[in-house]
């Protein structure tokens, strides 16, 4: 009797844990640093202060309006870090960037605690 009461104890949670819904599933991939996403786009962000980047695939950092030139960008050490330089207005700057995808770029600049999140215009 106790075999019985086991083996239907057994195949009654193989049979809840085989009818959990599925379509719930949340979660989301994960998202990585694709360097060769970042150039040739305009990242804007969404919210306050509402800046950008527009990274050549020359190295030069543009102006929203991806014509105009305004300073120089390089990888550090082919590494998650970049440099930006604009001479005529903040000089240069390290960015860390923690992920790009199509559509969305992660980083934030040295010494700044969180990331800002820039979305493909």
């Amino acid at each position: 009797m106790n075999k019985l009461i086991a083996l239907t104890l057994v195949a009654f949670s193989i049979v809840l844990v085989n009818c959990k819904d599925k379509s719930g599933d949340d979660t989301e991939p994960t998202k990585t640093l694709n360097k060769s996403l970042i150039t040739g786009k305009y990242w804007k962000m969404n919210t306050a202060p509402n800046f950008g980047h527009y990274f050549g695939s020359d190295g030069k950092y543009y102006l929203p309006d991806g014509v105009t030139e305004y300073g120089t960008w390089m990888w550090l050490n082919n590494s998650d870090s970049m440099e930006i330089d604009k001479p005529s207005t903040t000089g240069k700057s390290v960015w860390y960037v923690e992920y790009c995808t199509e559509t969305e770029l992660k980083m934030r600049q040295s010494g700044e605690p969180n990331g800002l999140i820039f979305y493909k215009q």
